[in-house]
């Protein structure tokens, strides 16, 4: 029997959100007609994991928690897969008692259950998950039911065009199932090469004949709205995938495009970015809790600058958005200065700055300035000029956030000084930095445990009793052991000590050595070698990405 309390009464009893702040809810929902939850965390009051759990308290239907990967691929097409589009639900599992275990976002009609129930003979229970994480795996069972096989016999019998826009596709939608986040179409003297980067890892999945190059690159400068018979220049451009020539169902995907001239034609780079307003939750980047709180009490300060360090590819940006998403709410003005916008978060007022010709980002930071902001988003500080704005933003009321490219987190007030900063202002400014690395975790199926070797233990710096770490042999839902990424992190918190430092320009080994001792300050390889121990990742890869 469904409450008869409404689930806005409901947070306001849990205290949750406020008399005040579901009225406004209430305001908004009859405008736009949606559910209470879906408005409360577009409005950023709650969290899609916090709505998602206070209605499975609110309902008294149990959450779906297990791993995507534990899901019984067998049961996923049970039932017809528009009505499971059309009703919000995926069969994930058969219970104890041989029911059918449904995962949905909200309520589902009675009257929808009774007909799945008749559909599969079985009883139906209903689970809750979030929204983005009920989509994901309706992208990933469905497009993956799709045969993606490139067969090139069929480029005669389709024609040469319309074989094009289907190879595309399927390159596109093999490439979403493998989560991979970049494709790189290359020209060779006598071949097409495509290469998918899947968890950091460049490797190749389909050559073509060189004949097919030119084609296959209008087709994606004509989707990116770029001059097709232009050959000779780099352009940049940026499309929403969305398959049209397969009878396949996914959530579209953001995709930037980049097309350099070679010697053997044009290069084309295509990032798959998460649809617009994706959620990121900074739990789930991988900090330690303790680490986790000190980062959200940094972004919590009225004022300062907030870096996040690292080399391209370290997840920097995702970081970011993760911490905007946190912060945006009704009472709150931010502004980012970005090149380019990566992720359109709701709520956020995002610029994209054109480097060196339509507007830089000290020419956008004094703009955005006089726009009353209450926190800035710098992507990235890249001259004397853009760390000044920034600095002096972050001491006149304003919260700046902001990366810099260095190796670690003490070394970015050497940066600051190499790059002319007063150190009066870096010392006033600055609240903390968080450096950071991605990790390939081990594959949970193919993963087991053996003992780590000598040279491992010295190269990662080890004494004591080798321990047990897990290594992946490789398997169907994996790439060679490893499946998924997550971050290796180390954050440095200024204080008043810390101040001084900074004015008297220490060097980074000092700032370093003063941290370990009054902060309990981890490196990036400490940080690492925790996460080794847990089975999260290996040596090989912890060792890969951090530098003594």
């Amino acid at each position: 029997m469904m409450p008869v309390e409404r689930f806005g009464e409901f947070l306001v009893r849990k205290n949750v959100i406020s008399r005040e702040a579901l009225s406004k809810l209430l305001t908004t929902q009859r405008l736009v007609r949606e559910k209470i939850g879906v408005i409360a965390v577009r409005e950023g009051l709650l969290s899609e994991d916090e709505m998602v759990g206070y209605l499975s308290e609110f309902l008294e239907i149990p959450l779906f928690r297990s791993d995507i990967d534990a899901i019984d691929r067998g049961i996923i097409h049970v039932i017809p897969k528009k009505m499971a589009l059309k009703a919000h639900v995926l069969p994930v599992a058969v219970g104890e008692a041989g029911e059918l275990i449904l995962a949905s976002s909200g309520p589902v009609p009675k009257s929808v259950l009774q007909t799945i129930s008749r559909i599969v003979k079985k009883q139906v229970r209903l689970t809750l998950t979030t929204t983005t994480r009920l989509k994901r795996m309706q992208n990933l069972f469905f497009s993956q039911a799709y045969d993606t096989t490139i067969d090139l016999r069929k480029r005669i019998d389709v024609g040469d065009s319309g074989f094009i826009i289907e190879l595309f596709e399927k390159i596109m939608v093999r490439a979403v199932n493998r989560n991979a986040s970049d494709i790189h179409v290359e020209p060779e003297k006598d071949e097409l090469v495509v290469r998918f980067r899947e968890d950091g890892v460049l490797h190749r999945t389909e050559t073509f004949p060189y004949d097919m190059a030119s084609n296959l690159v209008a087709r994606i400068k004509v989707l990116a709205g770029l001059d097709i018979a232009e050959k000779r220049k780099p352009q940049d451009g940026a499309f929403y995938f969305l398959p049209q020539a397969l009878d396949v169902e996914i959530d579209g995907v953001n995709v930037r495009v980049s097309v350099l001239p070679t010697v053997h034609g044009e290069k084309v780079v295509m990032r798959l970015l998460p649809p617009h307003d994706a959620a990121i939750d900074l739990d789930g980047l991988g900090m330690n809790k303790s680490m986790l709180s000190d980062f959200c009490r940094h972004l919590e300060a009225p004022h300062g600058i907030i870096l996040v360090t690292g080399p391209t590819g370290s997840g920097k940006s995702t970081t970011l958005y993760g911490s905007l998403q946190m912060l945006r709410g009704e009472a709150t003005n931010i502004t980012t200065i970005e090149d380019p916008v990566e992720l359109t978060v709701r709520g956020v007022n995002q610029t994209q700055v054109d480097a060196g010709e339509k507007i830089s980002f000290a020419a956008a930071l004094r703009s955005i300035l006089r726009q009353d902001p209450d926190i800035i988003m710098v992507g990235e500080i890249r001259d004397a000029e853009t760390l000044s704005i920034s600095l002096r933003a972050a001491i006149t009321g304003h919260l700046v956030l902001s990366t810099l490219h260095t190796n670690d987190a003490p070394s970015s007030f050497s940066r600051m000084n190499d790059m002319g900063a007063e150190a009066f202002l870096v010392a006033a400014s600055v609240r903390g930095v968080l450096a950071q690395r991605l990790v390939r975790t081990v594959c949970q199926h193919c993963g087991a445990w053996e003992t780590i070797t000598e040279a491992e233990m010295a190269m990662l710096g080890l004494q004591g009793e080798p321990f047990p770490v897990k290594r992946g042999a490789g398997c169907e839902r994996c790439y060679r052991g490893y499946r998924g990424r997550l971050g290796l992190f180390e954050l440095l918190s200024v204080d008043e000590a810390m101040q001084q430092l900074i004015m008297g320009r220490a060097n980074f080994e000092e700032i370093r050595q003063y941290a370990v001792r009054h902060q309990g300050f981890k490196t990036l390889r400490e940080d690492g070698i925790e996460k080794i121990r847990k089975g999260l990742t290996s040596p090989e890869e912890v060792l890969r990405v951090t530098i003594e």
